[in-house]
């Protein structure tokens, strides 16, 4: 019998990390490498804010994603993988459009439309893998794989800021977008060959393998689905919880939208060396950070890592705005710290808000609303960068960085309110695969 995801463990995870690693390979690229390159030609931190929010903003149609790929499905060749190809082979296909029309690193517009179309595909293809985690991961398994997977991502981000972006410098945009291309298609092979489950065809034509036969649930009306997911939120935990998610990731689309012009054009940095230190001991520390966040999150509580890693980093942030007021010029080492600290804050937090997301994702349309927690989250980051030209007309960037700490903090008054043990009882009515002695 050929293995397939469900049946084997490590086949399972070793893909689910390498579908992570293909989103944040070219995320890095254009977040850090790119950004870091433009500043060094005069961005202006307004610009670079709209960049990011046009890089961000496809990440909020994941509220629309959800139920397109919960309604319709191709049984024969998997739940989820279908979509998965689709999406991989958009991103490569963006990329392609992007490298045939030469250097456009001068037109901010139409680069922004370009990050805008390929994190299209992108944020339908972490969808995808994040509905097949829901659909194949067993629940002892949820938050160290959510670790392993978000430290992929790190790792794909931190190579495509340092690779990448040191490739732009060097040798230009177009054989960068080439290069990544290429990586595209390659990690295309992973969803091409394997199947979810025995008995899924590898492709349409396939003949030499069972087909599993239509069901009702092949297709979906996408009411239904919206129906369930309004149901999902009238609760008390889930609701809170995106309450909490929409107001923590505010400050991230800040500081992520000010950061490469202020390190080029304030502090002095070449944009290869921005991306070499992001990309380098930020991602290990990061990846560092993902993995703890996984681990902790079993052992202490969802919820408690959760709010270390965000509140973490809020609080990092008034202490570098300290900084940035009573020292000047800002020692080499401070300005070094911030660029890989707060990544490390971020990546804790975001893999138990993964982990707890999973466990308040319930209903048939549990992928969809698991999805919707991930959109809420790019949408407060996307508020956060349009409100960068507002705040930095009217307060410094210290000031700034110290009101990052009152945002980040504000949220603690939900933590009590997003206890998923009511979420779990109802989970329990339908299935008893999950584990209640696990901590949230």
């Amino acid at each position: 019998m050929p293995m397939t995801l469900t049946t084997n463990r490590w086949l399972r995870i070793t893909t689910l990390c390498v579908l992570y690693f293909a989103q944040g390979f070219p995320w890095g690229f254009m977040i850090t490498g790119l950004l870091s390159f433009l500043a060094s030609r005069g961005l202006t931190m307004i610009e670079s804010g709209q960049l990011t929010a046009m890089a961000y903003l496809p990440w909020t149609f994941k509220l629309f994603w959800g139920p397109l790929i919960d309604s319709f499905t191709y049984r024969a060749m998997g739940r989820r993988r279908p979509w998965i190809l689709a999406a991989q082979f958009g991103m490569a296909a963006s990329l392609i459009a992007m490298a045939m029309m030469g250097d456009i690193s001068a037109n901010i517009s139409l680069l922004g439309w370009m990050f805008f179309l390929h994190n299209c595909f992108a944020s339908l293809q972490d969808v995808s893998s994040d509905a097949l985690a829901v659909d194949i991961l067993l629940p002892e398994e949820q938050g160290k794989v959510n670790g392993a997977m978000w430290g992929s991502k790190v790792i794909g981000t931190g190579m495509g800021a340092m690779v990448m972006g040191t490739l732009l410098v060097s040798k230009g945009l177009v054989f960068a977008i080439i290069v990544q291309t290429l990586m595209m298609f390659g990690i295309m092979l992973f969803p091409l060959l394997f199947t979810e489950r025995p008995g899924e065809k590898r492709f349409p034509w396939s003949r030499n393998e069972k087909t599993v036969h239509k069901d009702a649930e092949d297709i979906r009306n996408p009411l239904n689905v919206v129906k369930d997911l309004i149901r999902a939120f009238s609760k008390r935990p889930t609701f809170s919880a995106a309450l909490f998610i929409f107001a923590a990731a505010v400050n991230q689309g800040i500081n992520s939208g000010i950061m490469p012009v202020f390190y080029n054009q304030t502090l002095g940095w070449e944009p290869d060396t921005y991306s070499q230190v992001a990309g380098g001991p930020g991602a290990v520390l990061e990846f560092i950070g993902a993995l703890l966040g996984g681990v902790l999150a079993d052992r202490f509580g969802r919820r408690k890592i959760f709010f270390l890693g965000w509140g973490g980093f809020s609080v990092w942030c008034g202490i570098f705005g300290i900084l940035i007021l009573s020292l000047d010029p800002i020692p080499y080492w401070i300005q070094f710290a911030h660029l890989i600290i707060w990544p490390f804050f971020i990546a804790m937090g975001t893999v138990a808000m993964f982990a707890l997301a999973m466990t308040l994702s319930w209903t048939k349309s549990s992928a969809t609303m698991f999805t919707s927690y991930m959109a809420i989250s790019n949408l407060s980051v996307v508020v956060g960068t349009k409100l960068i030209g507002l705040l930095t007309a009217v307060v410094s960037i210290g000031h700034l960085y110290i009101l990052l700490l009152i945002i980040g903090l504000l949220p603690a008054i939900l933590l009590k309110a997003m206890n998923p043990r009511s979420i779990l009882e109802l989970k329990a009515l339908g299935t008893d695969n999950f584990n209640k002695e696990q901590k949230y």
